[in-house]
């Protein structure tokens, strides 16, 4: 009989034991999603876990009572319930923000590009068309100083009626700050503008120029709109460079 009562009390601790360990995990985590409501619940819970674990256990199965060293056992069955918990929760929140980031890259690498690509006929064009939109969304300065024409114009209007033009120079320029922007601000040098989808409604060519039509939604900071793109490509000395960029936004452009 004794050695039957002796598993039971080791099986009753051991479930006293992991008892703790998931209420302390449920309590940390609520410490890192401010959630403190949880605590008035779960960290009374803990330390009946460990109370009960310090009687079941064969030292002080005997007594009700509780001397120092039974004080001395719950203290350290709380703080290893607590150790267990944050490394449990820290492990579990950064493979969390590891999964959020693979999704987020997929979730981008699949925006770049274009709905209806086909569209663009001309397969250097398309792979051009290609280029130009995963660069223009990653802000990658050196890829579009490459695609734009020496002599390229940006020209956006708003439906409020605001106007910019920018020139080749003060385009990149916009870019190249909003890059130092973001180094700044995170720490991560790139500049990624937010785009759902992008959809190309009709391409053409007309000797050595291309002309294409699209729409983009993007969030430029004033929540997700419609842009409505036109535009203007040209070949020269046997490549693709994009000539003109005309942009019909919602909200007003702003250009530091």
């Amino acid at each position: 009989m004794v050695n039957v009562d002796s598993q039971i009390l080791q099986v009753a601790s051991s479930a006293c034991n992991a008892a703790g360990v998931l209420l302390a995990a449920v309590a940390v985590a609520a410490v890192f999603h401010r959630n403190f409501s949880k605590l008035f619940w779960y960290v009374p819970a803990m330390l009946l876990s460990a109370w009960l674990e310090t009687k079941l256990g064969p030292a002080f199965a005997g007594s009700l009572s509780s001397d120092l060293a039974a004080y001395r056992h719950m203290a350290l069955d709380v703080f290893a319930f607590s150790v267990i918990a944050l490394v449990f929760v820290w492990l579990r929140l950064k493979t969390a923000r590891k999964t959020i980031a693979m999704q987020s890259g997929l979730q981008q690498s699949k925006r770049i590009g274009a709905t209806n690509m086909d569209a663009v006929a001309n397969p250097e064009l398309r792979n051009i068309m290609g280029r130009f939109l995963a660069a223009a969304d990653s802000a990658d300065t050196a890829s579009l100083a490459e695609i734009y024409d020496r002599t390229f114009t940006c020209i956006r209007v708003a439906d409020d009626g605001g106007f910019v033009h920018l020139s080749r120079q003060q385009m990149l320029a916009f870019l190249d700050q909003t890059v130092k922007d973001a180094a700044r601000s995170s720490g991560s040098g790139h500049a990624a503008v937010q785009t759902r989808e992008t959809t190309i409604h009709h391409a053409e060519l007309v000797g050595d120029t291309g002309l294409v039509l699209m729409t983009r939604v993007k969030d430029l900071g004033n929540g997700w709109e419609p842009m409505l793109y036109n535009l203007v490509w040209k070949k020269r000395d046997g490549n693709w460079h994009l000539l003109r960029e005309f942009v019909h936004q919602k909200s007003t452009p702003e250009w530091k």
